[in-house]
C-alpha cells in the first residue's frame, strides 16, 4: 500500500454494491468507477504508478486517458498473475468489482467484419452439398498467416484464394456430374515390386508367392520405400488397396505396413515426395487381407515400407512383412448411380445402366500395347531378350559370350506393325555383377521394311553409372515400322565386344480404351431445374429464398440448359452458388434468426452447411433453448465433428506446425515418421473423448489415460499395447503422461528439433493452457539458444539471459513452466541426463545409436505465484489448484475459434462466471455448449 493512503474495512462494504451480481445492487457508474480505481490505486500502483512504471506499464497514466484498453489488467488479475504472490491480495469481492468495471469499461464496439470462409470449410461444404468424398484443402493456398485461427475476421479473402476457390468448384462439380461420363471402375493384382538401389534390395527377397521385406532406413535417415510394380492410377479419385500379407517372425508384436502414395524413385540420392496414406498393422502369421483407401491421382505409384524393429537391415531377410499380392480397385464410386445425382436431383428420374469393372491382365510394355515385337542381334542362354521386356532391370538382355562371342554389331530392332507415334526409347542399365557389357553410346535408325536403313537419325551416350530410366527422346516423332537401337560403344573388361541391356521400351502415348458410364436426368423442365437451384441454393445458404433471390443462379442455369443436357446445365447454377459472396463470406442474409444460427453451429462444429434436420427446425424457427442444446448434442455426436476435433486442436494447440520440425537423427535416431503420423492422432482423439463424454476440464492437464497403439506405447515405455490401432489405454501408476503438456505431439511442436527450450514451452502453456497474456520480446534483445554442453546449467544460462528489465518480467511467469517439461527431449521422450551431439566423420549416415554423448543432469524445478514444484507432477499439482482458470482459457479458445475473433472483456467477463458459477460448468462438452449458445445470442442480439 502507498504511504498516505487509508484503506478502511468499511470501505471494502460500499465497495460490494459496485459489483454487479444477482444478490448485488447496482449503482451509478460514476461511483462504480471510483471503487474499482480505489482498488487498483491501493493493490497496483506502488509498482505501475507513473513514477515507478514497473515494466513499463504505469496504471496511473493509462486510466487518465479517455479509453483504455484494460485487457492485460483484467487477465493478469483474473489469472491470479498480479498483484504478485508476496504481496496483499484483493478478496473476491474486490477483484470482481474490478472485473466487472473493466468489463463494462470499453469503447464502443465496431461492427464485426464479415467472415471468409476457410479452405477447410470450403471443401467439406462442397462435398456435403455434392455428395462427394474428395481431399482437395491442400490445393487451395494457406492463409492463415499469423493468425491462431483460420477463422479469423481479419483475414481477407484475396484475388488468390478467389481463383483457388472457383478452380476447386469446377473440380467438384466436374467430379460430381463429369460431363463425359464415370469412368469404369477398374482392377489390378499385381506381387511385382519396382527396382530399387542395390544398397536397398538386399533388405528383401523373394518368398514364397511375393516378397519378404526387412525394415531399412535410408543413409539420410528418411524411410527407404520399395514401389509397387504394375499398378498406375488412370485418374484421380478413390482408390481401395488390399495387401495380402503376413508377419513372418517369432516376437509378439505386431508390425507395421506403411503405405505410401507419390512418384517413383530409385534411390534415396532423388527422393520424391511421399504421402503416407495408410498404416497396416501385421499381427497374423496366416496371410489375411489388409484394406486401405486412398486418394490417388494420376502419376503417383504406391510403395510399402515396412516397419519392424527387430530385423533392422537384416541382409536377404528370413524375417518381416511378406506381402503376397497386391490387389487394387477403383476409381470408387459408393454406389451407382452416385449419391452426387440422387442428393442433388433428390426425386428425379435417373437414366443410367450399369457400370463395367474391368480387370488388368497383368504388365504389358509399351511395345507390346500397340501390337509390336523385338529382335535383337544374339543372346546368351538365360539372358534372352524377353529379359529387357519383363519391367525389371535384375534381369538382362545379353549378347552371346559362351561358348563363343558374338561378334559386333550389337543391336536391338523394334518392329511397330500398325504405325503408332512413337517419341523415343525408354532405357535402362542392368543392375547387377561388374558392369562388363554396360552401353556407353548408341546410333539410331528408321526403315520402313527392315532391310534398308538410311541415315542415322540420331547418336547419344548413357551413363553407365545410373540404373535409372534414361530417355532417349527423337528429333521428332516417327511412325517407322522398324527401329534400330545400335550399340557403338559398351563396358569391355575383357576387350571382348559385348553389351547387355536391363530395360528397353518405346515411348509412346498409348490410347487406352476407356470404358464410360454414363446418368442422365430425365428432364427438360424448367420447373425441375428451379427446384433442384432452389433446394441447393437454400441448404447452401442456409436460407429461405424468394424468387428475386434465386433469379441470377437459376438465370445461370436456365443458359445452359439450351446448350447442354439437364445435369450439365444445373452445374451453371451450382457454381454460381458456391461461387457467389453469400456462400463464400459469413454472415450473409437470413430469412430468421434461427437460419442463422444453423449457419453458425455447421460452421462452427461441421466446418459445412446445414443438414436437412437443423434446417427443418430453423424453417419452423426453433433453434432456441433446449432445442438448440439438443442440436449441438446431436451435431458433436456425428462423425462430422471430427473435423471441428482435428480444426481447433491443430490450430489452438499449434499442431499444424508439427512438420515444421525436424528432429535432429543424430540426437534422436529413434524417431520415424510413423510415430510422428501418429502424434497428433493421439492427441484429436483424447480431446474428442473428453468432450463427448463430457469429462471436467482438469483432464487437460492431467489424467490416469490416453489414446496410444505399439508404435507410441513403446515410445512412452508403456508394455503391452499390441497393434497400431488407437484405443484408450489407461497409465500405470506413476506415470509422468496424462493430460495434453505432456504429449509427445505438444512436446515435438515446442521445440526446434534438436534442442529444448524452457522459454518456448514455457510461452506455449501459458498461452494456450493457463491463459496469461504475454507480451511479445523486445527486438533489440537476442534470443537464448540452450547449450548443454556449456560449464553453466541450463537454469543459469537462462538466469543470465533474465538480467535484463526487458526480459524478466515475462521470464518470471513463462520459464517456470517450461523448466517442468525439461524431463521431456525434443521427441517427447523422458529424459533425466541430455544428450550432447558429436562429430561425424564425412558425410551422415544413418545409425540407430545416433551421435551424441551424454552430459549434465535435468533440474525441471520452478516456481510458479510462490507455488514451488519439483518437476511436471508439481506443476500439475499447481495448475490443477486453479481449475477454473483452465476451464476459463479453453472457453476463450474455443470462444475465439467459433466466432473468428477474441471475445471482448465483456464476453470474457460472462465466461468467467459462467465457469465460476458452479462446479459441473467446468466440463468441456458443457463449456463448449455454453460457448456456442451465448455466441449465437450475441450475434442474435
Amino acid at each position: 500500500m502507498r504511504a498516505g493512503m487509508q484503506h478502511p474495512r468499511l470501505g471494502r462494504i460500499a465497495i460490494l454494491f459496485a459489483a454487479v451480481f444477482p444478490h448485488g445492487v447496482v449503482i451509478a457508474d460514476e461511483q462504480r468507477e471510483e471503487n474499482a480505481i480505489k482498488i487498483l490505486e491501493y493493490y497496483c500502483f506502488d509498482c505501475h504508478d507513473s513514477a515507478t512504471k514497473k515494466g513499463e506499464l504505469s496504471l496511473e497514466d493509462a486510466l487518465a486517458k479517455e479509453h483504455f484498453d484494460g485487457t492485460l489488467v483484467f487477465e493478469n488479475l483474473l489469472a491470479g498473475k498480479m498483484p504478485p504472490a508476496d504481496k496483499e491480495q484483493p478478496t473476491a469481492e474486490e477483484k470482481d468489482a474490478v472485473l466487472n468495471w473493466l468489463g463494462k469499461r470499453r469503447e464502443e464496439a465496431l461492427p464485426k467484419s464479415f467472415r471468409r470462409i476457410s479452405r477447410h470449410e470450403f471443401v467439406h461444404s462442397l462435398n456435403d452439398l455434392l455428395g462427394t468424398s474428395l481431399d482437395l484443402a491442400s490445393e487451395i493456398p494457406e492463409d492463415r498467416g499469423t493468425n491462431d485461427f483460420d477463422s479469423d475476421r481479419r483475414i481477407k479473402l484475396s484475388r488468390e484464394m478467389l481463383t483457388s476457390y472457383f478452380s476447386i468448384a469446377d473440380k467438384m462439380l466436374e467430379a460430381a456430374f463429369p460431363e463425359n461420363g464415370f469412368p469404369a471402375e477398374q482392377q489390378w493384382v499385381t506381387s511385382k515390386i519396382r527396382d530399387s538401389h542395390e544398397t536397398y534390395r538386399i533388405y528383401h527377397r523373394p518368398y514364397k508367392e511375393g516378397t519378404l521385406f526387412s525394415w531399412t532406413r535410408a543413409n539420410n535417415g528418411n524411410s527407404y520405400s520399395f514401389f509397387i510394380d504394375n499398378f498406375d492410377p488412370p485418374v484421380a479419385g478413390w482408390y481401395e488397396l488390399t495387401f495380402d500379407a503376413a508377419k513372418v517372425a517369432k516376437i509378439t508384436n505386431e508390425l507395421s505396413l506403411q503405405v505410401h502414395a507419390g512418384k517413383y524413385y530409385y534411390a534415396d540420392d532423388r527422393p520424391q515426395p511421399q504421402r503416407l496414406v495408410g498404416v497396416i498393422s501385421v499381427g497374423d502369421r496366416e496371410v489375411r487381407s489388409h484394406t486401405v483407401r486412398a486418394f490417388l491421382r494420376p502419376g503417383e505409384n504406391v510403395s510399402v515400407h515396412c516397419y519392424s524393429r527387430h530385423n533392422f537391415r537384416s541382409r536377404n531377410p528370413q524375417e518381416g512383412i511378406y506381402i503376397k499380392q497386391m490387389k487394387a480397385r477403383g476409381p470408387l464410386l459408393d454406389s451407382w448411380p452416385p449419391t452426387s445425382y440422387k442428393m442433388v436431383f433428390d426425386g428425379m428420374p435417373l437414366r443410367s445402366g450399369s457400370r463395367e469393372t474391368l480387370e488388368n491382365t497383368g504388365f504389358q510394355t509399351n511395345l507390346q500395347q500397340i501390337g509390336g515385337k523385338v529382335t535383337v542381334s544374339s543372346f546368351q542362354e538365360g539372358m534372352e531378350k524377353e529379359k529387357m521386356q519383363d519391367g525389371s532391370n535384375l534381369t538382362f538382355w545379353h549378347t552371346r559370350f559362351s561358348p563363343k562371342v558374338a561378334k559386333p554389331p550389337h543391336f536391338v530392332v523394334f518392329e511397330n506393325p500398325r504405325g503408332a507415334e512413337i517419341k523415343g526409347l525408354s532405357f535402362a542399365t542392368w543392375t547387377g555383377g561388374n558392369g562388363n557389357g554396360l552401353v556407353k553410346s548408341y546410333d539410331v535408325y528408321f526403315s520402313a521394311d527392315g532391310k534398308s536403313w538410311g541415315e542415322k537419325v540420331m547418336s547419344g551416350g548413357l551413363d553407365v553409372r545410373l540404373a535409372n530410366e534414361q530417355p532417349i527422346i527423337f528429333p521428332s516423332e516417327t511412325t517407322s515400322r522398324f527401329i534400330k537401337f545400335l550399340v557403338t560403344d559398351s563396358v569391355q573388361l575383357d576387350n571382348k565386344s559385348i553389351a547387355s541391356v536391363g530395360k528397353l521400351d518405346v515411348i509412346t502415348e498409348i490410347a487406352e480404351p476407356v470404358t464410360i458410364s454414363r446418368v442422365a436426368v430425365v428432364s427438360r423442365s424448367e420447373k425441375d431445374l428451379k427446384r433442384v437451384i432452389r433446394r441447393f441454393a437454400e441448404r447452401a445458404f442456409s436460407s429461405k429464398l424468394s424468387d428475386e433471390d434465386l433469379a441470377p443462379y437459376f438465370d445461370a442455369a436456365l443458359t445452359g440448359l439450351k446448350e447442354s443436357d439437364f445435369a450439365q446445365a444445373a452445374k451453371l447454377g451450382l457454381k454460381a452458388v458456391l461461387c457467389s459472396p453469400r456462400f463464400l463470406l459469413a454472415p450473409g442474409e437470413y430469412s430468421n434468426s434461427s437460419y442463422a444460427m444453423a449457419a453458425e453451429l455447421a460452421r462452427s462444429l461441421w466446418l459445412s452447411v446445414p443438414d436437412e434436420e437443423l434446417l427443418t427446425l430453423a424453417a419452423s424457427n426453433e433453434l432456441r433453448g433446449e432445442v438448440l442444446r439438443g442440436e449441438i448434442a446431436r451435431m458433436l455426436a456425428e462423425e462430422r465433428s471430427e473435423r471441428m476435433i482435428r480444426s481447433f486442436s491443430d490450430q489452438w494447440l499449434n499442431l499444424r506446425g508439427l512438420n515444421k520440425v525436424t528432429p535432429s537423427l543424430k540426437l534422436y535416431p529413434l524417431f520415424d515418421d510413423l510415430m510422428n503420423h501418429y502424434l497428433p492422432i493421439e492427441t484429436r482423439r483424447y480431446l474428442q473423448h473428453l468432450i463427448q463424454e463430457n469429462m471436467s476440464a482438469g483432464h487437460l492437464i492431467d489424467s490416469d489415460f490416453t489414446f496410444l497403439n505399439q508404435r507410441l506405447a513403446r515410445h512412452y515405455g508403456i508394455p503391452g499395447v499390441v497393434g497400431q490401432e488407437m484405443r484408450k489405454v489407461s497409465l500405470p501408476a506413476g506415470s509422468p503422461r496424462g493430460g495434453l503438456m505432456t504429449m509427445a505431439s505438444v512436446l515435438k511442436v515446442t521445440t526446434d528439433g534438436f534442442d529444448t527450450s524452457p522459454i518456448l514451452r514455457g510461452a506455449w502453456i501459458s498461452k494456450n493452457i493457463v491463459g496469461t497474456p504475454l507480451s511479445p520480446p523486445p527486438e533489440s534483445v537476442p534470443a537464448l539458444e540452450p547449450q548443454h554442453d556449456h560449464a553453466e546449467t541450463l537454469k543459469e544460462q537462462i538466469e543470465q539471459h533474465k538480467k535484463s528489465k526487458a526480459c524478466y518480467a515475462c521470464h518470471k511467469s513463462i520459464d517456470p513452466y517450461g523448466f517442468a517439461l525439461e524431463n521431456f527431449d525434443a521427441v517427447g521422450e523422458w529424459r533425466d541426463t541430455y544428450k550432447i551431439k558429436q562429430a561425424h566423420r564425412g558425410t551422415f549416415q544413418y545409425r540407430p545409436k545416433g551421435y551424441f554423448k551424454m552430459g549434465g543432469s535435468v533440474d525441471a524445478s520452478g516456481e510458479i505465484n510462490g507455488d514451488k514444484f519439483g518437476n511436471i507432477f508439481g506443476l500439475k499439482k499447481v495448475l490443477l489448484a486453479d481449475e477454473r482458470k483452465i476451464a476459463y482459457n479453453f472457453a476463450k479458445k474455443f470462444f475465439e475459434y467459433a466466432n473468428g475473433h477474441e471475445p471482448d472483456l465483456v464476453q470474457r467477463l460472462h465466461l468467467w462466471e459462467f465457469v465460476g458459477r458452479k462446479p459441473e460448468n467446468i466440463r468441456l462438452k458443457t463449456l463448449v455448449t455454453e460457448v456456442l449458445e451465448y455466441s449465437l445470442s450475441e450475434s442474435k442480439s
